[in-house]
């Protein structure tokens, strides 16, 4: 028996009772119970044993025998009390040590819960304290921290909700969302939208305005430090000059776009040959118009160069001009900078943002090219006119404005003499019939002026046979495209549309200024407004007559077909609010109901049962 002590034991000196029940209480003290159960029953089988032997032994002698029976069974009640109490020890040790790694689990478990709202997932918080009070709704401690824990998280969400009130109140879209349990994120657009201005941004419109204005000092700076460097016949300060110049021409247009154009779609680039490039061209738009240009400077590298950055920056200038102003100031003022005998042929345009006509106005250049779309035919014209800079223009009626209108598909072309002057493999030059036939045949099968552009680019160098271009190549295109024309007040088109869609007054109003391409977005928006509409006035009959469950339904079912709008989310919010209000009458109810039955139970002295049902509805209930 006394092999099983952890201490070491002397089997000799171990021979009384109470040396036995001591090495018992070792046991005890060590909490090992299964080894202290185990030798208390092993003291009373040995016990028992000797008191056999002692009996079998005795002669019958009745006293001695009735003596040592009474011994043995003092010694027996005294080990059954003993091992009473270490099953009282052993529960109170199991129950203190469940409770410990209870602790330690819901530490953990608050730990988690507590990461979770830091992170404001309070939904994921939920999910899990539930999920754990599931596995655990007998303990005690378990039902305490959940019903502290759960008002902690629900204290979380009601703080999320509130920030997110601000934004809801300002956001249909979201509130929605929010109201039927979906995401929401956020389009670009709306992440970017810009507020009213206020101090920072003015700074920084300030800011910008400075910027600019000191960009055009610096250019103008060292336009005037080129022309000096050029003017001197020294070939290390020509390369200082060509440096600054490639500085500057790193930032001029090499590929013109522009999307938003009314009317009109361009495309337009230049192929330098060097860094320093001697074509440009270029749009500007005021109130009324778009002013187009494209120049060639004569000659190469830094004395080209030059002149066509102060063309450049001559046309920004002069934008708010008419064509004939800006013609004649352009040429002036060029006259005046160039000592030498360095000019820019080019062209000038003028294009109404209202309709299909464009002036023009001719510096020499070369003829143009204009694709009728109603004809298939391609028409030649000549520019005319002095290239700029070559005299000064003292009478404006030396100036020739004429007039171009395009129709809807027609293509205006115009070129850089680096297109008809490049050279073959044999040295032949491309020509402009070449560029006129190519410019014909693309337009059999293409409309897409950037397609047309590459079209004309390929057959070209296919003509070179990989040379490189001896001169800078520049084309710019111009279609005529009358989806991009804006709506006016009267337009036939106009008429057309309220006639067929039954459209009101103010409703055909907002669809003026808008672009022909864009009107059947707007007009599929103002449908779905009109939709809308109708829709919100059927919630309404649905809100009134009390049919809360299918207003519920009818809401969050054209929510999710795309239809939003505040009002939609008012109806929505009052069924759900509606909706809870029931719940919390049922559940007010059946506790009352619940109630009264255990009060009957409690009066009849049935507390048993009273009881049991108690337990189990604060396990579930903690409010109860």
């Amino acid at each position: 028996m006394f092999g099983l002590f952890r201490r070491k034991v002397n089997t000799k000196d171990v021979k009384a009772f109470e040396s036995a029940v001591n090495a018992i209480n070792i046991y005890v003290a060590l909490s090992d119970w299964e080894k202290a159960k185990m030798a208390a029953h092993e003291i009373i089988s040995k016990e028992k044993k000797s008191l056999e032997n002692l009996i079998q032994n005795n002669n019958g002698d009745k006293k001695f025998e009735k003596k040592n029976i009474a011994i043995f069974e003092k010694k027996e009640e005294k080990i059954k009390k003993l091992l009473a109490k270490i099953e009282l020890l052993e529960k109170d040790y199991n129950d203190k040590i469940k409770i410990e790694r209870f602790n330690v689990r819901i530490k953990s478990m608050k730990k988690e819960i507590d990461k979770l709202i830091s992170q404001s997932k309070t939904n994921d918080a939920l999910t899990l304290l539930n999920s754990f009070y599931k596995e655990n709704e007998n303990e005690i401690s378990v039902i305490n921290f959940y019903k502290k824990e759960k008002i902690i998280i629900q204290r979380a969400i009601n703080k999320k909700i509130g920030r997110l009130d601000d934004r809801t109140k300002t956001n249909a879209k979201l509130e929605a969302m929010t109201l039927i349990g979906e995401d929401y994120k956020a389009p670009e657009e709306e992440k970017i939208k810009k507020e009213d201005l206020g101090f920072f941004q003015r700074l920084k419109a300030k800011f910008n305005f400075w910027k600019t204005l000191n960009k055009k000092r610096e250019e103008k700076k060292l336009l005037d430090e080129v022309n000096i460097l050029i003017e001197e016949d020294s070939k290390v300060k020509k390369e200082l000059a060509a440096k600054k110049l490639e500085k500057m021409h790193s930032g001029l247009i090499k590929e013109l776009v522009y999307d938003n154009m009314i009317g009109y779609d361009l495309y337009g680039k230049i192929l330098g040959a060097d860094k320093i490039s001697g074509d440009t061209f270029g749009l500007e738009e005021n109130r009324n118009n778009y002013l187009m240009f494209l120049g060639d400077a004569t000659g190469h590298g830094v004395r080209a160069g030059f002149i066509i950055s102060v063309f450049n920056q001559l046309f920004k200038t002069f934008k708010e001009k008419s064509i004939k102003d800006i013609y004649i100031d352009i040429n002036n003022q060029l006259k005046q900078k160039l000592e030498s005998k360095n000019f820019v042929t080019g062209a000038l345009f003028e294009i109404n943002k209202g309709g299909s006509s464009i002036k023009y106005a001719g510096m020499g250049h070369e003829p143009i090219f204009i694709y009728r779309e109603k004809t298939g035919e391609v028409e030649k014209k000549v520019l005319g006119g002095l290239a700029a800079g070559f005299r000064i223009i003292k009478d404006a009626n030396q100036v020739k404005i004429r007039d171009i209108k395009l129709e809807d598909g027609d293509i205006l072309m115009i070129f850089s003499d680096g297109i008809v002057e490049a050279k073959g493999v044999n040295g032949e030059f491309y020509g402009i019939d070449r560029l006129g036939e190519t410019f014909k045949k693309v337009l059999k099968f293409e409309s897409d002026i950037r397609k047309i552009y590459n079209f004309l680019i390929e057959d070209l160098k296919g003509f070179k046979g990989g040379i490189k271009f001896e001169d800078d190549a520049s084309i710019l295109l111009l279609k005529r495209d009358a989806n991009r024309d804006l709506v006016k007040k009267g337009d036939q088109i106009l008429e057309d549309i309220k006639e067929k869609e039954n459209l009101k007054s103010d409703e055909i109003k907002r669809l003026e200024g808008e672009r022909r391409e864009n009107l059947s977005k707007k007009l599929e928006a103002i449908r779905r407004e009109k939709e809308t509409k109708r829709i919100i006035s059927i919630l309404g009959e649905l809100y009134y007559s009390g049919e809360i469950l299918q207003l519920k339904q009818e809401a969050i079912r054209y929510i999710k077909e795309g239809y939003i709008d505040k009002k939609i989310n008012f109806y929505l919010r009052k069924a759900i609010e509606n909706e809870n209000n029931y719940r919390i009458e049922q559940k007010n109810q059946k506790m009352q109901n619940k109630y009264n039955v255990l009060l009957g139970l409690y009066k009849k002295g049935d507390y048993d049962t009273v009881i049991k049902e108690l337990e189990y509805i604060i396990r579930k209930d903690g409010n109860f």
